[in-house]
């Protein structure tokens, strides 16, 4: 009986040893360098997908008067001095949930900001970040820019509460 009760104190003491690696509270690997802190500079998340086919997830940030705009308008011409972010990651496992995925490594930033034009139209710069040094990528292609820029101020507001 003895002998019983050492076996089950042994077993109760290895049960309860804890050999998983801790995930953390902050998913780092996704963290954006701090010359982008969106915080700080008050912008709000507009919408948020993932493309299964590239495993990425993204996040559309705008400042509030993007906000504002893609949250009361539908017809995708953004006012003058509105400023969006498309933020891409890579995916990656969650270690806390089964099946989950969550941001990974930081992929790229992509920034378009409307200014006036002539009369009352609007006109948008982009600009393209790589990596999570986020390295200026040149312009090469304006074709390509005006593609990515149509697609990002198409992006409709997620639905808020």
């Amino acid at each position: 009986m003895k002998y019983t009760y050492i076996l089950l104190a042994a077993l109760f003491i290895v049960s309860c040893t804890n050999k998983m690696e801790d995930a953390g509270t902050l998913n780092k690997t996704a963290s954006l360098p701090a010359a982008f802190d969106f915080n700080k500079r008050g912008w709000k998340v507009i919408t948020s997908f993932i493309n299964r086919q590239q495993a990425t997830m993204s996040t559309l940030y705008g400042n509030e008067a993007a906000f504002k705009y893609a949250t009361t308008s539908t017809s995708g011409s953004y006012p003058p001095g509105a400023a969006l972010a498309l933020v891409t990651w890579k995916q990656q496992e969650d270690k806390r949930w089964y099946g989950a995925s969550i941001p990974g490594q930081l992929q790229t930033l992509e920034l378009v900001s409307t200014i006036a034009a002539n009369g009352s139209d609007t006109t948008a710069t982009y600009h393209q970040y790589k990596g999570a040094d986020l390295t200026p990528v040149p312009p090469t292609d304006s074709l390509q820019d005006n593609t990515r820029i149509k697609y990002i101020l198409g992006q409709k507001a997620s639905v808020l509460p």
